[in-house]
């Protein structure tokens, strides 16, 4: 059985426990550093105009989403980074030490996605960065954040796909398969880690499979927009200003 399996949560809680501090700098150069560029892209799509509002980043990691989406915005914001990985939400309050965020709040929430600890239409906008593929049962976290947040509030998702386009596609295969395992070694003493990463990306939904989920939560308005080629792609959706 391998070492870590979305369908053994504890097993991906430890995977990134145990490489939380070296998360940024690895995903840096395992994307060459197109992971900036996308991340600004999945806030722009979502970056809400409202004069005071809330922000829910799933999966959150070391807090770069919610952080870029903080600094693009002057309105005050409540933010909530929730992860089950305390060590990832230690480095995003490391972080956030030396972000002037003095407009904004920030409360970290370790919890299961699956279950949010939030109220109904408590929430403005959601967001999720390279976390669906990793989740147990994703239908039922959308359904969560569909219940969460407050009608015509926006939900954006950013994830690692296959690109369609053939050429790319080998490309893309020979990187997964060969040059990411190396350099996850390298960086982070984890080949099993990105074993897992190369894994997830080939077998994880399409993009239009993915829209098809974030529609079966209930989600409306949806869009799909390709990035690199496709080898990131970005899923939004609203939540219908009148729910049955």
């Amino acid at each position: 059985m391998p070492t870590y399996n979305k369908n053994r949560p504890q097993t991906i809680q430890a995977m990134f426990n145990s490489i939380a501090k070296r998360y940024d700098r690895t995903n840096a150069v395992l994307s060459f550093y197109l992971h900036k560029r996308w991340n600004n892209e999945l806030v722009k799509r979502v970056q809400s105009q409202q004069t005071s509002h809330s922000l829910l980043d799933l999966c959150a990691g070391t807090g770069d989403i919610a952080f870029a989406y903080l600094r693009q915005t002057s309105a005050p914001c409540q933010a909530y980074l929730v992860d089950f990985s305390s060590e990832m939400l230690a480095c995003a309050k490391a972080k956030a030490e030396v972000f002037d965020h003095a407009s904004h709040s920030i409360d970290y929430v370790q919890a299961d996605v699956q279950r949010l600890p939030f109220s109904n239409q408590t929430i403005d906008c959601a967001t999720m960065a390279y976390g669906i593929r990793n989740v147990h049962h994703p239908l039922q976290c959308l359904q969560e954040v569909f219940r969460v947040l407050k009608p015509g509030g926006c939900l954006g998702i950013l994830e690692l796909t296959r690109p369609q386009n053939k050429l790319l596609h080998l490309g893309h295969q020979v990187y997964l398969r060969t040059l990411l395992p190396l350099l996850g070694k390298w960086l982070t003493a984890n080949e099993d880690a990105y074993q897992y990463l190369r894994q997830s990306i080939h077998t994880f939904v399409s993009p239009d499979g993915l829209e098809d989920l974030v529609r079966e939560a209930g989600f409306s308005k949806t869009g799909r927009y390709a990035l690199a080629g496709g080898i990131a792609t970005i899923i939004t959706g609203y939540k219908p200003m009148k729910t049955h």
